[in-house]
């Protein structure tokens, strides 16, 4: 392999563990069991290998129209993660009513942009690598389904020891990854346009990337303490 192909399977392998993050965070916040998260890695695993045959029979040009059309979705997306975010943390702060069980599925279940992302992930692996179509559509899925099984499980152990698995905690998170999705309409867009754009080469421009991350995981954080400080405070009320 090139220098340059193992960029991209490693960028590829990195967008799908961000992706199984984004689910086992909604798994191991919400009160599941285990064979219900076990179902839930496994729909992405089958849907994976789906992907992976659908390889050769849609058309790039499809892909590409679906991609851009996502903007929107991205925005339906935010917008059902930051109301049913709200909601969630209002109705167990005020009323102790539980509403992780539903509101969940919006951070964990297979929605048109997991799909659309799953689908390229397995086109440009196909491209990198010289597998068949059904055997990189398994890999990726068994990356996804251990992916968030671990995540979903180390999520609801840390969170129960140190008594913060909650449907609050869960809200918070639907919040801040619905601000996320806000994001999309301008960097999907300048995607498509740097498609027509050739360039040579690609400058990452590390101390970027981790001002970003640095930037989200404080807003975690202070979202995290300022929950845990009211609900510590309605204790002794």
């Amino acid at each position: 392999m090139t220098d340059t192909t193992d960029l991209v399977t490693f960028g590829v392998l990195i967008g799908i563990c961000v992706l199984a993050l984004k689910t086992g965070l909604g798994c191991g916040f919400a009160n599941l069991k285990r064979r219900e998260i076990l179902f839930i890695a496994s729909i992405y695993f089958v849907v994976s290998i789906i992907m992976g045959y659908l390889i050769g029979i849609i058309p790039v040009d499809l892909t590409q129209n679906i991609l851009a059309a996502g903007v929107t979705m991205h925005l339906i997306i935010a917008v059902g993660l930051i109301y049913f975010g709200v909601r969630t943390k209002k109705e167990w702060l005020s009323d102790r009513c539980d509403l992780s069980r539903k509101s969940f599925l919006w951070l964990s279940l297979p929605c048109p942009v997991c799909l659309t992302s799953l689908f390229l992930a397995c086109t440009v692996l196909a491209d990198a690598i010289d597998r068949s179509n059904i055997i990189i559509g398994a890999m990726i899925g068994m990356i996804f389904f251990t992916g968030v099984c671990l995540s979903s499980f180390s999520i609801a152990f840390t969170a129960k020891r140190f008594n913060y698995r909650t449907p609050s905690a869960l809200g918070t998170v639907m919040i801040l990854f619905g601000l996320f999705y806000l994001l999309s309409p301008l960097i999907i867009p300048a995607y498509m346009q740097a498609q027509t754009v050739q360039t040579p080469c690609i400058r990452v421009d590390y101390s970027e990337i981790v001002l970003s991350i640095s930037l989200m995981a404080v807003l975690a954080i202070i979202g995290f303490t300022k929950d845990k400080y009211r609900r510590s405070k309605d204790q002794r009320g």
